[in-house]
């Protein structure tokens, strides 16, 4: 999938698994160090390779440089509480996306979820689904920027939970 930056989304591949799992706690040790409980911990690494055996992760590459990571899923992510894991056809739920800090203040995750409404629009997804801590205004700010409204708050399961957070559940119409 190029286009005139020339950026591609190609899936991952178990071999990738350190490359991958490496940005995600780079920018898991980054929010700590601000004070930010998104990813933490992060995200476990059995099931994190789990994803990628699936086919659900997916760099964001310019050449053969990767510039970012990020998990698309049909389904619900197993953290939600049951009563929000309803399979809808229409739905993809993006998690974890992440960029190396090296690419700071370059805008390559704005142009990663360009990239990936590009791919939701050829497979007819018509909304992209994502979760954030409530305490993250960050992220809020940052995805409500990119279209995202709020649609939900929930408390994690206590496995998942970071600390008594909640968390907010975002979504974006994917217009054709």
């Amino acid at each position: 999938m190029a286009n005139k930056n020339n950026y591609k989304l190609v899936k991952a591949k178990l071999k990738d698994f350190n490359r991958a799992y490496g940005i995600i706690l780079e920018c898991s040790k980054w929010l700590k160090s601000k004070g930010i409980k998104q990813w933490n911990p992060p995200y476990p690494k059995k099931l994190y390779k789990q994803e990628i055996i699936s086919g659900n992760v997916y760099f964001f590459t310019k050449g053969k440089i990767i510039n970012g990571v990020a998990t698309l899923s049909r389904k619900p992510p197993v953290y939600y509480p049951r009563n929000l894991r309803r399979y809808d056809k229409n739905v993809m739920y993006i998690c974890r996306l992440a960029v190396p800090r090296k690419f700071k203040g370059k805008e390559i995750g704005k142009k990663m979820l360009q990239k990936i409404e590009i791919l939701l629009k050829s497979d007819n997804i018509k909304k992209l689904k994502l979760d954030i801590m409530k305490s993250n205004k960050f992220l809020n700010r940052y995805y409500k920027k990119a279209g995202f409204i709020s649609v939900k708050e929930y408390i994690p399961p206590k496995k998942w939970r970071a600390k008594l957070n909640s968390a907010i559940i975002m979504e974006k119409i994917i217009l054709k």
